[in-house]
């Protein structure tokens, strides 16, 4: 019959102590909240002085749990090699450090607990290494500047541990590393740094807890030293004479506890604190009466009565003999402890009136005991019956189970803990990839923190603003280049600003439609040439040196396919850039009336911003906004001169109908189409004084460009050579227009077409023009006709409309256009061979429309600073002044009817000229008489042969014009 022991019960009263939860969750022990109570310092009597008790429990604790493992320390009172204790420092010690340490003992399990290599990790101790430090320096200074000296030495401190020798190592292999040097020379002031941090005092939260914590806790009194380096001086070597040795042993120990306790400290924030889901034990035996074992022991108890706080250290240690008190019982008295959760609910177990448990009893009274701070308190002796020999008992299989912790909760574990770090971390840097698109390279987008661009994609286009390179808009190469020459001249102007403060530096907005959804309403070359014109004038305004010159910047806004996009530009982009930046001054551009575009200009005006129109027409636009200009006549001036074009028009002298009327009916062609303002102010006021001057009129509308297919042709015998067709629609329907009303004609004989000013934007772009008939002769309204008929020349560096005499705005303009267009030939993909076709209307309004901002900057009366909006507003209401398109006048109105307005013709096909009709306003004497057609000198009349083979400059082959009795151009 086997002998009878306490091996099993020993091991389960082990596990019982040093696994506080036998299954560890994290919500359920936060909902519990119940206090954890500090073990019992376990005493083992009876234990042979011989025997490997501890030695076989320090094994069994690491090889049966493996990597997860109890953290354990072993201390072998009995060694030879373990030194007294020492907390009276040698007198004849020499050096700034002391070799020994005050508590061996302590220093022992220190080194034990952390070098531990368990799945839980080892316990840092920095409150005892610190003290252990202080406590082991001589200060060689007087008094006044101990703390001095010992400031000096703490970076050693703060260094002990690191791995010096590999990163010398490493700086060395960095030598050569600009960036690698960068970084070793901030490392460099790290300690200094890292060593104010940590003496602070708790002024730094979270860097200086160390020092924090020595200031508050309760040993040594360190309310008398002024500081933490006042404090730390009363524990060096040479400067704790005074003090008590019992309160600088039990500082140690506080230490050694207070690190423990912060190293199982389970806030939700802390995961590794719920993964040590076992505590640590320390093994020491043997321990005589009154040996520095007994006195650790002692020291723990008073440290646990005096403080009240909990710490998670398990004491195994074998007396070598029993304590007087409290008597030790016997542990086979223990009762079952396989089945518990905790060892606090152990209280709450029946006890048994015949063998009262120990341990159940000791949990009982130890409330009781630690508030009447009795001296054995905590201590729990207890005979065990051993096996002599062990021969392995301990490492019995059937036991192997208890050593294992439990595993930590889910919620701890390293790889979900990993996951919960990283999938917050992924869904962040998901919802800013979604919320930056800069950040996935998407085109289109702007970072958030970056100012001079605000963009976003809607509706399959790239709408709000930009100043500079980095956003461009549409795809065109010839717009893009444009728009970036307007973004270099930014850059030139902000520098020049740089180099003469005092120069005023304004900021214009272009605003129009530089995208295209539908690509057969792609016409770029527009704003190509208004932006053009504005960025002549931002050259020369860099030309001129003086500080009463303004220097321009540009803001190119996009508004999307025919500015359907605008009024969201303005509210959610453009809105923003008139708050933040004052040297916005207006808005210039606008593209085309509709009414997106007259919501936009009246948010605009809400916001305060002036707008400076290059080309809207339609009828009553001024009534959108107070703060609303527009550089070129409305439609009911258009109506005007088209009605008063085709009542003067004559056969010419060389027909058999010379003087004749050449015109008696027209037929309106134009889109049904609500929201385009244009087209419908036009047709109502064309229709008006067509009516009024007794002409006939013929409607035909359609809905889609398919329907245009389905016109009558109207080279047939039937057709009346004498009824002119009206085309009131967009340009992007024309060239279907032309095909269907052209179709069988021979040369020279196709209808007589008059086109509204979008004819314009088909007649400049040479891919479109292709598409129109061979040798179709196109009338067609322009505005800024001035610029039309000298655009050839202009592009020359020559400033010449006809024979006519030009204002010397015109020569400014062309004396830098051909200088522009070099610059914009350096971009990519610019392809011109010979020259750009877009020298005409829109470069002048752009030129013009700029111009006046310039102008109302330069006379404002303001020194250095820029106007106000509200002034320029004020100014511009008084501005009268001669531009490339004529006479704007907007003293006696917001809308430049005296601007120029000219009916011209041109040919299909081959090279582009541009021939005068009419021109409005007709000055008085005109060409020699009151009856003149207005055009410039030279732009006009094409002669044709006589009999002697010469052309007389009095005739045309197309026709003559004589000014109706009730014109009023």
């Amino acid at each position: 019959m086997p002998e009878a022991n306490d091996i099993g019960k020993l091991l389960e009263f082990v596990r019982a102590l040093n696994v506080p939860d036998s299954r560890p969750r994290v919500f359920r022990t936060l909902i519990r909240r119940r206090r954890p109570l500090p073990r019992p310092l376990v005493g083992l009597v009876d234990v042979p002085p011989s025997s490997a008790l501890l030695v076989e429990i320090y094994r069994w604790l690491g090889e049966s749990g493996g990597r997860r493992a109890t953290p354990r320390a072993r201390v072998d009172l009995s060694a030879p090699g373990l030194p007294p204790d020492a907390l009276a420092p040698d007198p004849n010690a020499t050096g700034q450090e002391i070799e020994g340490h005050c508590l061996p003992i302590l220093q022992r399990l220190v080194e034990g607990f952390s070098t531990d290599d368990t799945a839980m990790g080892p316990i840092r101790f920095p409150r005892y290494r610190t003290a252990d430090w202080l406590t082991r320096q001589r200060v060689t200074s007087d008094e006044t500047e101990a703390a001095v000296e010992l400031r000096a030495r703490l970076p050693r401190l703060l260094r002990s541990g690191s791995p010096a020798r590999s990163a010398d190592g490493a700086s060395e292999a960095a030598a050569g590393d600009v960036l690698s040097r960068t970084v070793f020379a901030v490392l460099a002031l790290w300690p200094v740094l890292r060593l104010w941090l940590w003496i602070s005092g708790g002024r730094i939260p979270g860097m200086s807890k160390v020092t924090r914590w020595f200031m508050r806790q309760r040993y040594l009194a360190p309310e008398l030293s002024d500081s933490f380096l006042g404090f730390a001086t009363r524990l060096t070597a040479s400067g704790r004479s005074d003090e008590n040795d019992e309160q600088i042993a039990k500082l140690l120990v506080h230490a050694f506890l207070e690190d423990m306790r912060d190293a199982y400290c389970r806030p939700l924030w802390r995961p590794s604190g719920w993964r040590r889901t076992a505590y640590p034990v320390a093994l020491l035996g043997p321990v005589a009466p009154d040996s520095a074992g007994a006195r650790l022991l002692t020291r723990i108890n008073d440290i646990r009565n005096e403080t009240g706080l909990f710490d998670p250290l398990v004491v195994l240690a074998c007396l070598e003999s029993a304590p007087a008190r409290p008597q030790a019982r016997d542990l086979g008295r223990i009762g079952d402890l396989t089945n518990l959760d905790t060892l606090e609910s152990l209280v709450d177990r029946p006890s048994s009136d015949v063998e009262p448990d120990p341990l159940q009893r000791w949990l009982r009274n130890i409330d009781h005991m630690r508030t009447n701070r009795l001296p054995h308190a905590w201590s729990l002796p207890l005979r065990v019956r051993l096996p002599d020999p062990l021969n392995g008992t301990v490492r019995d299989p059937r036991y192997a189970h208890l050593a294992v912790p439990p595993s930590p909760p889910p919620a701890a574990r390293r790889g979900v803990v990993m996951m919960s770090v990283l999938l917050p971390v992924l869904l962040l840097v998901a919802a800013t990839l979604v919320a930056v698109p800069a950040l996935r390279g998407v085109p289109c987008t702007h970072w958030p923190w970056t100012s001079g661009v605000s963009v976003e994609m809607h509706e399959g286009e790239c709408v709000g603003y930009s100043d500079n390179a980095r956003q461009v808009f549409t795809d065109d190469p010839y717009l893009k280049a444009i728009q970036r020459e307007v973004f270099r001249l930014n850059d030139e102007a902000e520098g020049a600003r740089r180099t003469n403060p005092r120069r005023p530096l304004m900021t214009l907005v272009y605003f129009a439609g530089l995208s295209y959804s539908d690509a057969n309403a792609r016409y770029p070359s527009a704003q190509v040439e208004e932006l053009a014109g504005i960025a002549v004038q931002q050259r020369l305004a860099l030309m001129k040196r003086s500080e009463s010159e303004p220097l321009m910047r540009v803001v190119i806004a996009n508004g999307g396919t025919e500015m359907r996009h605008a009024p969201r530009v303005v509210d959610k982009h453009l809105r923003g850039l008139f708050a933040d930046d004052a040297s916005v001054l207006g808005v210039v551009g606008m593209d085309r009336s509709s009414t997106a575009t007259r919501t936009a200009i009246t948010r605009l005006g809400d916001l305060g911003v002036p707008v400076v129109a290059t080309t809207l027409t339609a009828n009553d636009l001024a009534n959108a906004s107070p703060l609303y200009f527009q550089a070129t006549p409305s439609n009911a001036e258009h109506a005007e001169l088209i009605v008063d074009y085709v009542e003067g028009a004559r056969y010419p002298r060389s027909s058999d109908k010379a003087g004749q009327p050449r015109f008696r009916k027209v037929i309106l062609y134009y889109p049904q189409v609500p929201t385009d303002l244009y087209v419908t102010t036009l047709v109502d006021s064309l229709t008006d004084k067509l009516a009024r001057r007794n002409i006939e009129i013929e409607r035909r509308t359609w809905t889609t460009q398919h329907e245009l297919n389905r016109f009558p042709a109207f080279c047939t015998p039937q057709f009346d050579r004498e009824t002119l067709l009206f085309y009131a629609g967009r340009n992007d329907d024309f060239p279907a227009f032309a095909g269907s009303v052209a179709n069988g004609c021979l040369s020279g004989e196709s209808p007589a077409i008059l086109g509204n000013d979008t004819l314009t934007r088909v007649i400049a772009d040479p891919e479109v023009s292709k598409g129109l008939p061979p040798g179709l002769t196109v009338r067609y309204v322009a505005k800024a006709a001035p610029a039309i008929l000298g655009g050839r020349a202009c592009l020359e560096g020559r400033a010449e409309v006809g024979t006519a005499k030009v204002p010397a705005v015109y020569t400014a303009l062309c004396d830098t256009v051909p200088e522009l267009v070099a610059d914009l030939r350096g971009y990519p993909d610019v392809l011109w061979t010979d020259r750009p076709s877009w020298v005409g209307d829109r470069l002048g309004l752009g030129y013009d429309a700029s111009g006046l901002f310039l102008n109302t900057v330069r006379v404002a009366e303001t020194g250095d600073r820029l106007p106000s909006r509200s002034a320029v507003a004020m100014q511009l209401r008084d501005t009268a002044v001669q531009g490339v398109t004529g006479y704007i006048d907007f003293t006696s109105g917001r809308v430049a009817k005296t601007s120029s307005l000219a009916v011209l013709v041109t040919e299909a096909g081959g090279e582009v000229q541009h021939r005068c009709l009419v021109m409005f306003p007709i000055s008085a004497g005109e060409k020699g008489a009151p009856g003149g057609d207005g055009c410039p000198a030279g732009t006009g009349k094409v002669g044709v042969p006589d009999s002697g083979g010469a052309k007389s400059s009095d005739d045309s082959d197309l026709e003559d014009w004589v000014k109706p009795p009730k014109s009023v151009g």
